[in-house]
């Protein structure tokens, strides 16, 4: 017997119901998802090919956010310190900060909240940076996610897709091929060579030139995108990010007070593409999503009540016309049970159907 088919069997009849009603509706799905959903008290777990690997988007953030919460932990840096926004930070697609004039210099602690809440990707750059690019992969390392790679910064993803870096004379599967057979110092090799050679690229040049090519919101040459997208991408499974997700519930991973204060932050992304929008408002829900022109991602903690917690990470790839899916869709999720919620700070409880 597989160790998938022992899972399956070792599901109480409630879970089993459960997962077959996963199974058949992820069929009528256009793309391959990956699922993983576990209660974290009782321990009891839903697992659908929860150890395939998937482009995260934006959820890599979080590990980002994990290791910047570390060093403050550590005394490395500290939550006030300010960081000068500078050419070579910006990066386009979602965030304001691409739209402040270089200079400004937010604190630690505004771009996380930019980074999480507002999913800045310029944010997320100049946060990533100062904390070091290699120190976020040792940190999942340290973890035990042997399946989860990130290392990719987006403002670099975006120009090497343009045609900066190394790989500019190749075509995109020659490109492709050649990143996946790179050892991890020869990618970040080839990651600082993009970054010098578009150091002084201001951030109207850089939207421009990305908009000409692949349309306002990326709607041309989307099968080159995909290209990119499922070579040059951060990358880790369900499984692993919701056990990241529940080291940090745990506060497994950091102080107590800094879980605490990640979780907080998770409980204000702003978008409309996560899980949150298909559960009632009266349910807290701790979030990252994220999605790429083929991929959507989410990973969060729902908070079923102030004891009784749930890890679930939903991940799709290979979504045909996934922006056009995402433009369009008005996401609901009826509740049939009422679920008693509450907040992780204050334990007050609400009723929510």
């Amino acid at each position: 017997m597989t160790q998938g088919r022992k899972r399956q069997s070792a599901l109480s009849p409630e879970l089993a119901k459960l997962r077959s009603e996963i199974v058949k509706a992820s069929k009528e799905t256009q793309g391959q998802m990956g699922l993983y959903m576990k209660h974290i008290e009782s321990g009891e777990s839903i697992a659908i090919d929860a150890d395939k690997i998937f482009p995260l988007g934006s959820v890599f953030k979080l590990a980002v956010m994990v290791e910047t919460y570390r060093q403050i932990d550590a005394g490395m840096i500290s939550m006030d310190e300010r960081i000068e926004l500078e050419t070579h930070h910006y990066c386009i697609g979602e965030g304001l900060l691409q739209y402040m004039q270089p200079g400004l210099k937010p604190t630690v602690r505004d771009l996380l909240a930019m980074m999480i809440i507002g999913t800045d990707n310029t944010a997320s750059e100049m946060l990533w940076k100062r904390i070091g690019i290699q120190r976020v992969n040792m940190l999942i390392r340290d973890l035990g996610l042997a399946r989860t790679s990130i290392y990719m910064p987006y403002r670099e993803s975006f120009l090497m897709s343009m045609g900066y870096g190394p790989y500019k004379n190749l075509s995109i599967p020659e490109a492709a091929r050649k990143w996946k057979g790179l050892s991890d110092i020869e990618r970040m090799n080839a990651l600082n060579e993009t970054e010098k050679e578009a150091a002084n690229l201001s951030i109207e040049e850089f939207r421009n030139k990305y908009e000409s090519i692949y349309g306002v919101r990326a709607q041309k040459r989307l099968k080159t995108q995909r290209i990119y997208d499922e070579v040059f991408d951060n990358f880790g499974t369900p499984r692993e990010v919701g056990i990241l997700l529940e080291k940090i519930v745990r506060h497994e991973v950091v102080s107590p007070e800094a879980c605490e204060m990640m979780l907080s932050l998770l409980m204000r992304q702003q978008s409309a593409a996560s899980m949150s929008c298909l559960i009632s408002p009266e349910v807290p829900v701790a979030l990252k999503s994220g999605d790429t022109a083929f991929s959507v991602a989410n990973a969060g903690v729902i908070y079923v009540s102030s004891n009784s917690h749930v890890v679930l990470c939903c991940f799709f790839r290979n979504v045909q016309d996934g922006r056009k899916w995402r433009s369009s869709a008005k996401p609901t999720w009826p509740c049939s049970t009422s679920w008693t919620c509450a907040t992780p700070r204050t334990g007050s409880a609400s009723t929510a159907t």
